[in-house]
């Protein structure tokens, strides 16, 4: 019908001369035709306007360890730079000189000195590489050198390789309302898989992977000349992806033992 009408209204008059005269019925045809079609408009169902993604307050998009992007909206925020992300928290979405910042802000800790201790400590007691020998003086140059490796391999998996692969060097912790199997597989894998910092979807952990390679390479500057070979750089890689693992396990627990610490302490206080 409307397709008639504006056809029949289109129909103007040529004068003469070629000029085009639209009559007064003609006009009032047309105004006919679209009041006809509104109705119809109007009760049309548009396609409803997707809903803005959740911000900070400094405006960037939100991201959770929940596999449903909307729950962010009703979550406590992270701060931006913690490296690991307590379960039911959401954090800004992280962008590459925030991934510089992080790195840098968490390359010392008192977590990191006890893990630079303690490895050279290993080291020490089974006479393993780097082969300084067993004496005091070999013990600092073992603290020494796990300073530099662990550091580097660090900096460069969060830093520079997690802004050029486009990934997220954070933890999210998976929480404690899943089993201790699941979270403890959840983080020892996480060495292997990772989130890509765009739009969190999983993918293979290459930033961490090629951090710990490039860390490990680096070792043959200042490590002994026997341990500068192929086997030992390929165990010493080993060691450091191992070593990843295992502290993705500590991140993932470390706030229950806190808890279960305090929760102990309180009901001693009680008695």
């Amino acid at each position: 019908m409307l397709g008639v009408t504006l056809h029949a209204a289109a129909q103007g008059v040529a004068a003469p001369g070629g000029a085009w005269v639209e009559t007064a019925s003609q006009a009032d045809g047309l105004q006919a035709g679209i009041a006809a079609v509104q109705p119809a408009i109007a009760e049309a169902k548009l396609p409803e306007a997707p809903e803005p993604q959740q911000q900070d307050k400094n405006g960037k998009p939100l991201m959770s360890g929940s596999a449903d992007p909307a729950a962010t909206s009703s979550m406590p925020v992270a701060p931006m730079f913690s490296r690991v992300i307590p379960a039911g928290m959401a954090t800004p979405q992280i962008h590459k000189w925030d991934k510089i910042t992080l790195a840098t802000r968490n390359l010392y800790s008192a977590t990191s000195i006890v893990s630079f201790v303690t490895s050279a400590g290993w080291d020490q007691l089974t006479n393993g590489q780097p082969n300084y020998g067993t004496n005091s003086r070999a013990f600092g140059q073992r603290v020494g050198a796990a300073v530099i490796r662990d550091s580097s391999q660090a900096f460069l998996s969060n830093g520079p390789f997690a802004v050029w692969l486009h990934q997220d060097p954070r933890y999210f912790a998976l929480g404690a309302h899943h089993s201790i199997p699941k979270r403890a597989w959840y983080a020892v894998t996480r060495a292997l898989v990772t989130r890509d910092s765009t739009d969190g979807h999983a993918e293979l952990n290459t930033s961490l992977i090629l951090g710990q390679a490039a860390g490990t390479a680096l070792n043959n500057l200042y490590y002994p000349k026997s341990n500068r070979n192929f086997h030992d750089n390929l165990a010493g890689f080993g060691g450091s992806m191992g070593g990843a693992a295992l502290s993705f396990a500590m991140d993932e627990f470390t706030s229950d033992l806190l808890r279960a610490v305090r929760l102990k302490h309180g009901q001693s206080s009680t008695r």
